[in-house]
């Protein structure tokens, strides 16, 4: 077997390497039983991350933990979205293991994008009220349309 070969300890099966780059990113488990690749421990002071998804609302808030959850007593709230490997929050902090995290699942604790600022576009004062349309010219009904309204010049845009 040549260098570029890895075998799973578990069902005997190996590939090349580059391939299992190729195909799913990493070739550290193996694509026929889930097993780890390689019996190499890097790191044996790294301890096993669990980073679970809320099922309320299909894992978009999750939590990361040391110690696993009990899936039978709480599965109806949460759902193992990873199981990583990295350092103890005591060794190197909560952010380092994150960082670690989102080179499994990029978008995991992603910082929240910033909404656009609304601006006049005649003054630029960022000082914008949103007020709703009275009647409409043509029919002269109420309506459901809102305009914006600069607090310093009072133009509506």
């Amino acid at each position: 077997m040549g260098q570029d070969n890895v075998k799973c300890p578990k069902c005997g099966s190996s590939y090349n390497r580059m391939y299992l780059m190729g195909k799913q990113g990493n070739a550290d488990v193996c694509p026929l039983c889930g097993a780890e690749m390689q019996n190499k421990e890097e790191h044996p002071d790294w301890i096993t991350w669990y980073y679970y998804g809320h099922k309320s609302d299909n894992g978009k808030t999750a939590s990361l933990r040391d110690e696993p959850i009990d899936l039978n007593e709480h599965g109806d709230k949460f759902f193992l979205i990873k199981e990583f490997k990295a350092p103890p929050e005591s060794q190197c902090g909560l952010d380092e293991v994150k960082r670690i995290l989102r080179t499994y699942v990029p978008d995991a604790f992603a910082e929240p994008k910033e909404a656009p600022k609304v601006s006049c576009p005649y003054c630029f004062s960022s000082e914008v009220q949103i007020v709703p349309k009275k009647f409409s010219l043509l029919t002269g009904f109420a309506t459901n349309q809102f305009q914006r309204v600069c607090l310093r010049c009072k133009r509506k845009f």
